[in-house]
């Protein structure tokens, strides 16, 4: 069955959708074309079109069996364009002649734009020479400024500040390329030379033979800061403002084992005290939160508007044997947070673990050589009495979501290939929706019984440590190959850090690295929480500079009033990842089709589907008198739509063509 859902979005005036559908208007598809030579910086801009979730069609300039760039490919007749805007690596790519003529043919007849990755500042791209007055070079550690012309346009989302950080000291990790423009050169990013001789445009906008090409005059990665300041912008622009997909800024943080205390580090032996310590290392004092900490954590989201969703255990409080402090300094504040059932002891729910090997293994059967598995009675136990914990004490939990003890019961490699096969069935008789799942370790959504995981990105400050001093040294031996002094664990996944300085390394080394990840997937459409665990809200209290560094830099570089921070809970994260990934599976399908003809929007589909769509401000249903479109977001209005055979308008009155 084909549905259709029309929109109409008058890009320059309100028109009516019968005489934007005339047949003389051209009709252009709602897709991207990107040409890939695999450097990083068309690389980034292609994981910037997925994580929004743009139709794209990707050729592999590196393939010998690509398809040729013709008319046929460019275009389904004479007034219709198959893509609406076009990426390329750099300004010469690995185009014959005939390839690169119809191309630009293609952009003048249909008005596309095109955007170059990464280009040498040159008059190829409407830049003077860089060595006549720019300067061309590493840019570590200097910020450049969006134009004003920018930001009164496709970037207005953000602040200005464009910042290139120096990641790796002693190491060129970013250059640029800053000059003057040419005639015809709109410039939309600008800095000043490091030496402070020079300095110049290193982006902007170049129009010539009737085309518009955005050209960007500096490196960058998919993680790089400077990209993914800009990112939205590129988007924007490419697309005219209309486009499939959408995207948020997102950023939940969960605390768990509240209530809970928890084993310490030991820095002197590089293990944790009655956990993994050999013979001989005594007993060290457990870490747990004090009434002081739950008042420090509701006066810094009181200045920072921010919520902290805190995963609890009811046992750690029931062990105290009477009334608890912590429990009553949390009562009068509860509403301030949020409230996540960690089960009620924190037990592993996976297999019954064996620890007379390092590392664990699941324990097996005399004889029979089968796993020994947590039973489905006891981790109903765990779920149901945790809730009635927090029944009797009023707080304000979802019983459908669940964060397991060490994300238990969920596969774990090497030791256990599958979930304890008891858990899905524990699951859907304690009616849980939602299972926090390790996206460092699976980091897709996925079904478990009639439950579904939320990957949560863990942030490397441990559940052992509480002070600045054994969070730097665990930091290290957990982190580091061994011969930075770590037991290299991390060489086999390569994934090994530089060791951080004893005394400066915690500000130095690890704020930057764990807070701008976090502040990475924030600004990548990624509605993934973060964890730690409540070490870090006592003592030393080392979580809260790592939020400072990230929220602050996000207020630096981004508009909260155009794009705020969204914090959504586990219920809502898990319902963003199911449409995003149902998305991306219509996406891949062909299961729908969308174009933009003068100014009316048409979605087809073969199956019922949800589909994102953003437009430019403001946009209205059902004509210009209906309700608003969607909802405001970085400049632009963007939601879901159901699909199901329903027809309706938005009419847009202010976009530009």
């Amino acid at each position: 069955m084909t549905l259709v859902f029309v929109l109409a979005v008058a890009l320059l005036v309100v028109g009516s959708p019968a005489s934007a559908q005339q047949p003389n208007v051209p009709r252009i598809d709602l897709r991207v074309l990107l040409l890939t030579n695999g450097t990083p910086e068309v690389e980034a801009i292609r994981a910037a079109l997925e994580w929004t979730g743009v139709p794209t069609t990707v050729v592999d300039l590196r393939d010998p069996a690509r398809p040729r760039l013709e008319k046929s490919l460019l275009t389904g007749g004479t007034a219709h364009a198959r893509f609406q805007g076009v990426v390329l690596p750099d300004h010469d790519p690995a185009l014959d002649p005939a390839e690169l003529g119809a191309l630009e043919t293609f952009e003048r007849d249909f008005g596309i734009r095109r955007v170059h990755a990464s280009v040498p500042a040159a008059p190829a791209i409407g830049l003077t020479d860089p060595f006549a007055g720019g300067y061309v070079g590493v840019f570590d550690g200097h910020d450049a400024r969006l134009t004003d012309d920018a930001l009164g346009a496709d970037f207005d989302y953000a602040r200005g500040r464009v910042p290139f950080l120096d990641e790796t000291p002693g190491v060129g990790d970013n250059w640029v390329e800053m000059a003057a423009p040419l005639p015809g050169f709109r410039p939309l990013i600008t800095a000043a030379s490091p030496t402070g001789v020079g300095g110049g445009v290193i982006a902007g906008v170049w129009e010539r033979d009737g085309r518009e090409e955005l050209n960007l005059a500096f490196s960058y990665a998919v993680d790089s800061m400077q990209f993914l300041v800009i990112a939205p912008g590129i988007i924007r622009w490419l697309t005219r403002g209309v486009h499939l997909g959408l995207e948020r800024n997102y950023l939940a943080v969960h605390i768990d084992d509240v209530l809970m205390p928890n084993a310490r580090w030991v820095p002197e032996r590089d293990c944790t005290a009655g956990v993994d310590c050999p013979d001989g290392v005594g007993p060290r004092p457990l870490i747990r939160m004090t009434p002081d900490d739950v008042a420090y954590a509701v006066a810094w989201q009181r200045r920072h508007d921010f919520r902290l969703d805190l995963a609890f255990n009811g046992a750690g409080a029931a062990a105290s044997g009477g009334r608890d402090p912590l429990v009553e300094a949390f009562l009068p504040v509860k509403d301030e947070f949020g409230w996540i059932n960690h089960t009620w002891s924190h037990l592993y729910l996976g297999c019954v673990r064996d620890y007379s090997v390092t590392p664990w293994r699941c324990d097996q059967l005399p004889l029979l050589g089968v796993t020994r598995w947590v039973g489905e009675g006891r981790i109903e136990r765990e779920i149901g009495q945790n809730l009635e914990f927090a029944s009797r004490h009023d707080l304000p939990v979802d019983p459908t979501e669940l964060v397991t003890g060490e994300h238990g019961g969920l596969r774990a490699l090497p030791q256990m290939e599958s979930d304890n096969p008891r858990l899905a069935s524990a699951l859907d008789d304690t009616g849980v929706a939602t299972v926090a799942s390790d996206a460092s370790d699976e980091r897709g959504q996925r079904r478990v019984g009639d439950a579904a995981t939320v990957p949560r990105h863990p942030i490397n400050l441990d559940y052992n440590a509480a002070t600045v001093g054994e969070t730097v040294d665990q930091y290290n031996w957990v982190l580091t190959s061994r011969a930075d002094g770590g037991n290299g664990e991390c060489e086999a996944e390569r994934s090994c850090v530089p060791r951080a300085d004893p005394v400066r390394g915690f500000e130095q080394t690890i704020i930057p690295a764990e807070g701008g990840r976090a502040l990475g997937h924030a600004l990548a459409n990624d509605p993934r929480p973060h964890y730690v665990h409540q070490p870090q809200l006592t003592e030393d209290r080392t979580l809260y500079p790592l939020l400072d560094f990230v929220l602050g830099n996000y207020r630096d570089v981004i508009d909260e009033s155009s794009r705020p921070l969204t914090l959504p809970s586990m219920t809502q994260a898990r319902e963003v990842l199911t449409q995003q990934a149902a998305w991306a599976r219509a996406r891949e399908g062909d299961v729908v089709q969308a174009w933009r003809q003068g100014g009316v929007v048409t979605v087809r589909t073969n199956e019922p589907v949800e589909v994102p769509l953003t437009a430019p401000k403001p946009a209205r249903r059902d004509g210009t008198d209906g309700p608003p479109f969607g909802q405001s977001y970085g400049g632009q209005q963007s939601g879901w739509v159901g699909i199901d055979g329903a027809r309706e308008f938005v009419v847009v009155n202010g976009g530009r063509e």
